[in-house]
Formats: structure tokens, C-alpha cells, sequence
């Protein structure tokens, strides 16, 4: 006498499930198989995704409906998506259903490129500024973890005859003293030569780096004001007569620059 079995014991799924798969993955790559028993003879279970109700994440991934192998069917993107993404997977053995949870970790890249942070393009210093800092400056970056985040202003052509990138890529100085050219006036301005440009890029620290242009700074050097004005005497004596109206003019003095 022989027993025939019948469906009478759901799928149960084997465990719990977590994979991990980078962001910006192509479509078709595959995240992990769920494997699921069946105490029935026989029985063929099929799976399919379940609408997520905590995210789109249903959207961005497809399942085989034999072999339970998640792979990637959308776009992902760490920045937008979150970290975590959690998917819902059903089991059918053709009477009863099962219901599980599949928890995936998206790995960032470095896939922003970062930004310039800078307090204006133009600038106004004096001249002889030794290594001074003319403009402090910052850059950032949206990817969501390091070093793909952490991210520097640096010279665009990696070096520069007046300028040097200093305290970690966060501030510009001089990288020589810069005297103010006076042997040049067009239409009552300093000479050109007084007008220094500088161009910086946002770089990050990701495998490959990935950098910005920023808008091309312009740096004008101005005289320094060193010189006091001086009176061509130390003391004036002057007689005021005793019925001088007011308004009436006792002296006019006369300061020049100590330098002419």
C-alpha cells in the first residue's frame, strides 16, 4: 500500500538573507540566490518581488522565478537610494505562499565629482604679501563615504609662479613676494602686471579621483600705504588780528607723502 503525498506544507525560506552590491551596477548583475525547502514531494516552488512598501527597491532589481536569483534591473544610486535597501520575496508552491525579507547593502563609488567652495572670484590685496593666505577656500563632495567624500582645493595645473595652495587644500597664498608695479598707468589704472589670475580645481580623494574646475580667481595687488603724511614744518606760529571776522583764513598748511 503505497501513501500519495499532497501539498499540504508551505515553502520555507532556508534563512535570512543580506547581500551587498555596488551602486551603479549594470543591469543583470546578479545579487544573490534565496533558496527555499518544501517538506512536500515534489512540489516546484516559483518566486517572485513583492511591492516594497519602505522604498522603490522593487523597481531597481528582478528575480528568476525558478532559480530565486536576484539581479540588478535599475539604476541605483547610493545618494539618492540610501545605503540599505530592503526587498520583499515571495515563495508559491502552488497551494501555499511564503513571505521573506532580503536586506542589501549598496557600496558607494565614486561616481560625484566634488565641488568648489570659494567666497567670490576676485580679490584685492597689497604688495609684498610674503606667503600670505589671499583667500581661504573649501571643497565638497556628495558621495557618502571616504575617501570618495573627502575632497580639496588644489592648483588645476598643479603648480603656479605666485601662488601656493596651503593648510590641507583649504586656503591660497603667495608663493613670493609680489611687489606693486608703478612704471605702468593706462587711463589713470595700475599697470596690468598688478592683476594676477589663478586657476584652482575641487579635487577628492576617490580611486580614480575625480576633480572640478572652479572659476578662475583674479588676485589685484595694490600699494602699500607705508608712508605717513608729513608737514613741511614741525610748528607754525601765525598772528591773528583781534577783530578777524570769523571765517578769516589764519594759515593753509600743506602735508606731502614721505615718500615723494
Amino acid at each position: 500500500m503505497s501513501v500519495q503525498d499532497i501539498n499540504d506544507n508551505p515553502p520555507r525560506f532556508t534563512q535570512l538573507f543580506r547581500a551587498s552590491v555596488f551602486e551603479n551596477a549594470s543591469p543583470g548583475t546578479v545579487v544573490l540566490c534565496v533558496t527555499s525547502t518544501d517538506a512536500d514531494d515534489g512540489d516546484v516552488t516559483r518566486y517572485w518581488l513583492l511591492p516594497s512598501t519602505l522604498s522603490s527597491s522593487a523597481d531597481l532589481f528582478d528575480i528568476d522565478r525558478q532559480a530565486g536569483t536576484i539581479s540588478v534591473a535599475g539604476s541605483i544610486d547610493r545618494e539618492s537610494t540610501g545605503d540599505v535597501l530592503v526587498v520583499r520575496v515571495a515563495a508559491n508552491d502552488g497551494a501555499f505562499n511564503a513571505e521573506t525579507t532580503v536586506t542589501i547593502d549598496i557600496l558607494d563609488e565614486n561616481d560625484v565629482p566634488p565641488a568648489c567652495r570659494l567666497p567670490s572670484n576676485t580679490f584685492q590685496t597689497v604688495e609684498d604679501s610674503r606667503l600670505a593666505v589671499v583667500v581661504n577656500v573649501s571643497a565638497s563632495d556628495a558621495d557618502a563615504t571616504s575617501p570618495s567624500r573627502d575632497a580639496v582645493i588644489s592648483l588645476a595645473d598643479r603648480w603656479s609662479r605666485d601662488f601656493v595652495v596651503v593648510d590641507g587644500g583649504e586656503a591660497v597664498a603667495w608663493r613670493r613676494p609680489v611687489p606693486f608695479q608703478n612704471t605702468s598707468l593706462v587711463r589713470g589704472r595700475s599697470s596690468p602686471l598688478n592683476v594676477h589670475r589663478v586657476t584652482l580645481a575641487a579635487v577628492d580623494m576617490g580611486r580614480p579621483a575625480l576633480w572640478t574646475d572652479c572659476q578662475p580667481l583674479t588676485v589685484s595687488v595694490f600699494a602699500e600705504n607705508v608712508f605717513s603724511p608729513q608737514f613741511s614744518r614741525s610748528s607754525y606760529s601765525v598772528a591773528v588780528p583781534n577783530n578777524a571776522a570769523v571765517g578769516f583764513t589764519i594759515i593753509t598748511l600743506h602735508a606731502r607723502c614721505g615718500s615723494s
